[in-house]
């Protein structure tokens, strides 16, 4: 009886030892082996095409956060939308890109402070690498602080911080200030396992237990689109294990707005974005959620109860 009470006594210790730091699932009140997901509208701001799309599934559907480009030319209305809907989860996708033909946008600050983000037009490069064979990590950080301020100076209530194209995470240096903002407005930041394996010192001093990082982040692809987007989400439902992913999707109506913004690039394109549309605001989806248990989270709820949370 003496030695199952030590092993008793031990398994206690260890589990103070072990469970001291809770998971982000209990944070949120949810059980440690929770399957937690944000499903996630990108390129708000983009159209109105995009704006009006997103804003239907967010009132309509369980799409519950999405994220919006600052410099982009319809800003003002989902801006002006933010103003007026506190509650929405709306964070910022932060924005040194811009990959359209012939729809065109560049920083917010002055292009004389950052002219490795511009092309000769002005405006931010078409691809990533023309970026970083460009731009300094110091010209990518005043510009990342720059969307945020200009994002609360219009009354945006943001929620957190991500990448478009991967751009502000694209290398070591600008990863460490696209987390140098985040913190700087405790904000999260979207980053998945793989910071842990980023080198450089700066990044590794800036995780910690009020750092968020998903379990995943999965999204559809071309070669996935072509077999069908209605089958790639609900084999991602179907299979999605315990921990916190963030889906990322791009909803849009296919009008002849969205198809003059994409054309010549099928990708992401008009279609694509009326399919992810489609999906997640129909019966189905919604569905898919209840029967694999699926519990849908928010930006917010990891800022206040994670990034904000008072020691």
């Amino acid at each position: 009886m003496r030695n199952y009470s030590l092993l008793f006594i031990l398994s206690l210790a260890a589990l103070n030892l072990t469970g001291q730091k809770a998971s982000v699932a209990e944070l949120l009140g949810h059980p440690a082996n929770s399957k937690l997901l944000i499903i996630h509208a990108d390129d708000l701001g983009v159209s109105h095409s995009q704006n009006a799309a997103s804003i239907k599934a967010l009132e309509s559907s369980p799409v519950n956060s999405a994220s919006i480009m600052v410099p982009c030319p319809w800003f003002p209305e989902i801006a002006a939308y933010a103003r007026k809907h506190q509650d929405t989860d709306l964070g910022l996708h932060l924005t040194l890109t811009s990959e359209w033909k012939h729809y065109k946008w560049g920083p917010v600050t002055s292009r004389d402070s950052v002219p490795g983000l511009v092309n000769r037009e002005g405006y931010f490069y078409s691809a990533v690498d023309s970026l970083v064979n460009s731009a300094s990590r110091e010209e990518v950080e005043l510009e990342l602080r720059n969307q945020v301020k200009k994002a609360y100076q219009v009354g945006v209530n943001v929620t957190h911080l991500d990448a478009h194209m991967g751009a502000a995470v694209s290398t070591p240096d600008y990863l460490a200030a696209y987390m140098k903002v985040g913190q700087e407005f405790r904000l999260p930041v979207l980053l998945d396992g793989r910071v842990n394996s980023i080198e450089l010192n700066e990044v590794k001093q800036m995780i910690g237990d009020q750092t968020v990082v998903v379990s995943g982040i999965p999204t559809i692809l071309p070669d996935e689109f072509k077999k069908g987007s209605r089958e790639f989400y609900t084999n991602l439902f179907r299979n999605l294990k315990p921990g916190l992913h963030c889906l990322l999707i791009h909803l849009a109506y296919d009008n002849e707005e969205m198809k003059a913004v994409t054309i010549d690039h099928p990708e992401w394109g008009s279609a694509w974005r009326q399919a992810d549309y489609d999906f997640f605001t129909s019966p189905e989806c919604a569905q898919l959620l209840k029967d694999h248990n699926i519990i849908t989270v928010t930006w917010r709820e990891l800022r206040d109860k994670v990034v904000r949370l008072e020691k």
